[in-house]
């Protein structure tokens, strides 16, 4: 009994325990309270931020979200950021067995990730320009948006930027540290 215990202990077991038992399913009711739809065996890896300050969040069965950088193979510079914003029909919607590690998402108008897609750590997904780009129109927020839709199967590396308006089909593969600002065909393999 002594050495399972001891075993228990040294291995950090406990932290995964509690992790599992406790802290995740708190934080996925508190995340609940504040109007996410969540589905079925929903994985959380540390804690996500999540801001829903208009609109709608919509989680599918058996998504993980990876906040937390150990035991993953590169630098997670912050944990998963869900942000919806500046209307009441803006909206993510995250598909089932979608796994997103470390990346911001923020939607102004739609963003649509379909099933079993893999989202890299630093990933950023944005619907919108944030402000304008001349002086006049800097002070404005989200100037313009459009739909980003992510279809099934999906897998975008570390690093990769998708901006407004952008169609990824399904089983397309988006290269580390791209920027992508026009529709990518689908079971295509794009970088740059």
């Amino acid at each position: 009994m002594a050495a399972r215990l001891s075993r228990f202990f040294r291995l950090g077991t406990w932290k995964l325990a509690f992790r599992d038992r406790v802290a995740q399913p708190w934080y996925l009711n508190r995340l609940r309270r504040q109007g996410v739809t969540i589905g079925d065996s929903v994985k959380l890896i540390g804690r996500p931020t999540v801001e829903l300050i208009s609109g709608k969040i919509t989680i599918g069965n058996g998504v993980t979200l990876r906040s937390d950088d150990s035991g993953y193979h590169t630098a997670m510079y912050h944990p998963v950021r869900l942000m919806v914003d500046s209307s009441d029909a803006a909206r993510i919607e995250i598909g089932q067995g979608t796994r997103i590690n470390g990346a911001s998402i923020h939607a102004t108008s739609l963003i649509r990730i379909g099933k079993n897609c893999l989202i890299a750590a630093n990933v950023m997904i944005v619907d919108s320009d944030g402000h304008g780009v001349s002086l006049s129109e800097r002070e404005m927020h989200n100037p313009k948006s459009a739909p980003i839709l992510i279809e099934d199967d999906v897998w975008i590396a570390a690093n990769a930027i998708v901006l407004k308006g952008v169609t990824i089909g399904r089983g397309a593969v988006i290269a580390a540290g791209s920027v992508v600002v026009k529709d990518v065909p689908p079971m295509t393999l794009v970088g740059g």
